[in-house]
C-alpha cells in the first residue's frame, strides 16, 4: 500500500524527531524522497483516504517489530523533561511538521495500520496532536485462537468462558475510559449456544460507540453456524462490514446508509439477500464475494459509487452483470467446474481488470477486453483456453500473465506499457515496441525435456525470440537479473545474454539506479544459488561493488530483526562465497552450473562468486 503525503519540512526538527516519524511511518511504506511527491496532505479528503488505503497489503505490516524501540526509548525519555519544554517541543513540531496538520480520518486510516493500540500510542510522541487524537481511536480485535493456545486451559468449555470474560473486561475497561472504538473484530473458532446473547450485546455496544468497522469471522467447519446479530444491520454509523463463516438470516429491517465497504465470505447467500443489502446501503463503493454458495446471480445496477468488485470462487454462480459507469476495479476468479458469463455494462471508466477464468475462450476476451478503453491494468491467471490474443492499448501501463498454459500467440500493441510480468513455459508474445518498458518479470517453468537438460549446448526453440525481446532495450539504464535454481547472472550488458535450462529460469529487469544492496536483495532473495555471477564491460565498477557487498559482509549480520527463519534475508545463511576463475580448465567436481559458465565463449567477461550456504547442522534453514 501506498499514501503519498504532503513532504513534511524534517530538516528543521530535532534528529530524534526525524527518527521517530520516520519509524511511525515505516508499515506505511512512504515513497523515498526521490520519489515522493510535493502534494499538499489539505488535498486528502475522506473519501480520497480510504481509497487509498483500500489497497493495503497485510503483508508489510509484517516488518521490523523492533523499529518501535526508538520511540520507546524517547517516551521514557520526554516523560523525564518539564512540562515547559514539551510545550516548546509542540510548538515547534506543529509549525513545522505537516503530518500533525492531517485531517482526522487520514491520523485515523495511519494508526488502524499499525500492529496494535500499543503501537498506536507509541506516536502519541510525535506530536500534541497525535497524543490527543490516538486516545479517541481503538481497534479492538478478540480472536479466540489466541486463548485456545494459551496454557493452564484444560477444556473447551474454560477456553470459551476465559475468552467471554476477557471481552467483558476489555470493553467495559474501553466505555469506563470513555474511549471511541474505531473497528471492533470478533474472531470464533468453536460453536457456543453460550456465545449467542453475548454477541449481540458486543455488537451492540461497539454500535453505540460510533464504531466505523465491524467485523465477524467464524472459523468453524459444518453445519452448525452462528446468526449474525441482528443489530448488526441496523448499525447506522459503519462505514465497514466484514462477515466470513457465519449465517445470514432474511433481514427485511437494514439501516446502514453510510456503508462503504462490505466484504461476505464462506457464507450462503442468495439474489434476495445481496438485493436487500445493495438497495438498503446505496453507498457502497467496495464489494467483494469470496467463496459464497448459493448465489446463481450477481446483478448490480443500483450502486452509482461503486468503485471496486471482486468476486472469487463462488461455486454455482453462472451470471454476473454490473451496471456502474463509477466502476474502475474488477476482478472475478471462477471455478473450473462452472462457466461464468460476465457483462459489465456502461463499465467504460475501468481501468484495473483481473480475470481467472479457466473457460473464457480467445472470442469472449476480445470482447472484454476492448469494451474498456481506459484500461491501466490487465491481469490474466489459468485462463487454459487462451491461445491467440490481441492486446491493444494506448493507455494500458501494466500487464500480467500467468499460467496461461495454452497461450500460443499474443500480439502486444501498448506503447505507453511500463511493467509486464509473465509466467508459463515459453515465450509466445510479440511486442510490437517494448522499449518504454521499465520493469519486467518473467519466470519460465523448468525445462521438461531431458535431451535440453543432458546437453548444456542445446536450448528451447523460443530462447531467440527472448533474446530478440531483451536485446531491443537500451541497457544503459538497466540491469537484467537472470535466475535459475543453481545460478544468477547479472547483466549490465545487454548485447550477450546468458540463459540456462539448468532449474527454472526467471528474469527480472531493474533500473540501474537501484542500489547494490537492494539488487542482490532481489538476485538472493529466493533459493540458495551455487553461483552468483555478474556480466559487465571491463570498465564497470559494478563487481568491485558486488564483491565487498559478498566477501566483507558481517559474520552476523544486524539487518533483519524477525525471530522467523523464513522473514530472513539471504545474509543471514550465507556461510562462506569465494571469487572463481572461469578461464580455467573444467574440473571433474565442478558442478553442473559451473561447468556450464565455463563453457560458455564470453567466460572472461564474467565475474563469478562461488556460495556456500549455511545446513540444518548448522542451526539454520538451508533452503526456502
Amino acid at each position: 500500500m501506498r499514501l503519498f503525503l504532503g513532504r513534511p519540512q524534517t530538516r528543521s526538527l530535532p534528529s530524534s524527531k526525524q527518527m521517530m516519524l520516520k519509524r511511525a511511518l515505516q508499515n506505511l511504506r512512504v515513497p523515498s524522497e526521490s520519489k515522493r511527491k510535493r502534494i499538499s496532505s489539505t488535498v486528502y479528503d475522506k473519501t480520497c483516504a480510504i481509497d487509498l488505503c483500500a489497497e493495503a497489503s497485510g503483508a508489510h505490516r509484517k516488518r521490523r517489530r523492533e523499529q518501535f524501540s526508538i520511540i520507546d526509548k524517547n517516551v521514557k525519555l520526554k516523560k523525564q523533561q518539564t512540562a515547559k519544554d514539551s510545550n516548546s517541543v509542540d510548538k515547534r513540531v506543529a509549525s513545522m511538521d505537516y503530518i500533525s496538520q492531517l485531517p482526522d480520518t487520514v491520523i485515523h486510516i495511519i494508526l488502524s495500520l499499525l500492529r496494535s493500540t500499543k503501537d498506536a500510542a507509541r506516536t502519541s510522541i510525535l506530536s500534541k496532536r497525535w497524543r490527543d487524537l490516538w486516545t479517541s481511536f481503538s481497534v479492538l480485535t478478540f480472536d479466540q485462537r489466541t486463548f485456545q493456545e494459551l496454557e493452564g486451559v484444560q477444556s473447551m468449555e474454560n477456553c470459551n468462558e476465559v475468552f467471554k470474560q476477557f471481552i467483558d473486561k476489555s470493553l467495559q475497561s474501553h466505555l469506563d475510559r470513555k474511549l471511541g472504538i474505531y473497528k471492533f473484530v470478533l474472531h470464533l473458532t468453536s460453536y457456543d449456544p453460550a456465545l449467542v446473547h453475548h454477541m449481540e450485546r458486543w455488537f451492540g455496544l461497539a454500535a453505540e460507540n460510533n464504531a466505523k468497522e465491524l467485523g465477524f469471522h467464524v472459523h468453524v467447519n459444518g453445519t452448525r453456524r452462528y446468526i449474525l446479530p441482528k443489530n448488526v444491520f441496523v448499525a447506522e454509523g459503519i462505514t465497514g462490514l466484514r462477515l466470513q463463516g457465519c449465517k445470514l438470516e432474511t433481514c427485511t429491517i437494514i439501516k446502514l446508509p453510510h456503508l462503504q465497504k462490505l466484504y461476505l465470505r464462506n457464507l450462503r447467500v442468495d439474489q434476495l439477500i445481496i438485493m436487500n443489502l445493495i438497495s438498503s446501503c446505496p453507498l457502497i463503493d467496495d464489494l467483494r464475494l469470496i467463496q459464497c454458495s448459493g448465489l446463481s446471480c450477481l446483478d448490480i445496477s443500483s450502486l452509482l459509487k461503486l468503485d471496486r468488485v471482486e468476486v472469487h470462487c463462488c461455486n454455482v454462480l453462472k451470471k454476473i452483470d454490473i451496471t456502474a459507469p463509477s466502476l474502475q476495479a474488477f476482478w472475478y476468479s471462477g471455478k473450473k467446474q462452472v462457466s461464468c458469463k460476465i457483462n459489465l455494462k456502461d463499465c467504460e471508466s475501468l481501468k484495473r481488470l483481473k480475470l481467472e477464468d479457466s473457460r473464457m475462450t480467445n472470442n469472449q476476451f476480445h470482447g472484454r477486453f476492448f469494451s474498456f478503453p481506459l484500461l491501466e491494468k490487465l491481469e490474466l491467471s489459468n485462463c487454459l483456453k487462451l491461445t491467440n490474443i490481441r492486446i491493444g492499448s494506448h493507455w494500458l501501463n501494466r500487464l500480467v500473465l500467468r499460467g496461461c498454459k495454452n497461450l500460443e500467440e499474443a500480439e502486444i500493441d501498448t506503447p505507453n506499457l511500463l511493467s509486464f510480468e509473465y509466467q508459463g513455459d515459453k515465450f509466445p508474445f510479440s511486442f510490437l515496441n517494448p522499449k518504454c518498458l521499465k520493469e519486467v518479470k518473467l519466470s519460465f517453468a523448468p525445462m521438461e525435456d531431458r535431451k535440453l537438460k543432458l546437453n548444456l549446448k542445446s536450448e528451447p526453440l523460443w530462447f531467440p525470440k527472448l533474446r530478440e525481446f531483451l536485446g531491443k532495450f537500451d541497457h544503459k539504464g538497466l540491469k537484467l537479473v537472470v535466475r535459475t535454481s543453481k545460478n544468477v547472472i547479472i547483466h549490465e550488458d545487454f548485447g550477450e545474454i546468458l540463459l540456462s535450462t539448468c532449474g527454472g529460469l526467471k528474469i527480472e529487469m531493474v533500473q540501474s539506479s537501484v542500489g547494490t544492496e537492494e539488487l542482490l536483495d532481489i538476485s538472493l532473495h529466493k533459493g540458495h544459488p551455487q553461483t552468483l555471477s555478474i556480466m559487465s564491460s571491463s570498465s564497470s565498477e559494478f563487481p568491485k561493488l558486488v564483491h565487498e557487498k559478498i566477501i566483507n559482509r558481517k559474520e552476523a549480520p544486524t539487518c533483519c530483526t524477525s525471530n522467523n527463519p523464513n522473514n530472513k534475508c539471504w545474509r543471514h545463511f550465507l556461510k562462506d562465497a569465494k571469487m572463481v576463475n572461469l578461464k580455467g580448465a573444467k574440473g571433474k567436481n565442478d558442478s553442473e552450473s559451473m561447468a556450464w559458465l565455463k563453457s560458455r565463449p564470453n567466460a572472461n567477461k564474467i565475474a563469478c562468486f562461488r556460495l556456500e550456504w549455511k545446513s540444518d547442522k548448522d542451526g539454520r534453514k538451508a533452503s526456502r
